[in-house]
């Protein structure tokens, strides 16, 4: 019997390191949010959906996918609300994948964050450079661009938050 507790608690340590990994791994640009949904879908599993239910893992997956569409577009869709064009728009979504890309080997944590928020901002300043010529109207599109880059972070952190706050009530 004893086994059985300690067996427990060490499955519920292990479960909390791993939600923790998933929330870090947020703000990193890396998908946090999915680990979170994997060790949801794990826990239900294991306990044949007496601790999550079906239902509530439907809805956690759907926030998990809102929340991708959200990070997709609304860096974008900020660098619009500050002046860009389309091609502010393409410059700071292909900005912020290569921001994040480029970052990450040089300050591997930090370095990915950095690089995807300068990297929307570089991009939507550097398309809309192209496409208008003059630098002055490209700025504020850079300045949108960070703004989403953080929104859509703030978003993706709350719903990470929230499922892995009902992971923790539901299995603690």
């Amino acid at each position: 019997m004893a086994w059985d507790a300690i067996t427990r608690v060490a499955a519920v340590i292990l479960l909390d390191i791993v939600l923790l990994g998933g929330l870090i791994a947020i703000p990193l640009g890396l998908s946090g949010n999915f680990i979170i949904l994997a060790v949801a879908v794990m826990a239900a599993l294991v306990t044949k959906f007496t601790l999550i239910p079906l239902w509530v893992l439907a809805v956690m997956a759907g926030l998990v996918v809102i929340g991708e569409v959200i990070e997709s577009i609304l860096g974008s869709l900020m660098a619009k609300r500050y002046g860009a064009s389309k091609w502010g728009m393409i410059g700071a979504f292909v900005g912020g994948i290569v921001g994040a890309i480029l970052g990450t080997p040089i300050f591997p944590i930090v370095g990915t964050i950095i690089g995807s928020f300068l990297g929307s901002a570089a991009g939507a300043v550097l398309f809309e450079y192209i496409h208008q010529r003059q630098m002055e109207p490209c700025l504020p599109a850079g300045f949108g661009a960070i703004l989403g880059r953080m929104l859509s972070t703030i978003i993706k952190m709350c719903i990470g938050l929230s499922i892995v706050v009902y992971i923790v009530i539901r299995t603690h």
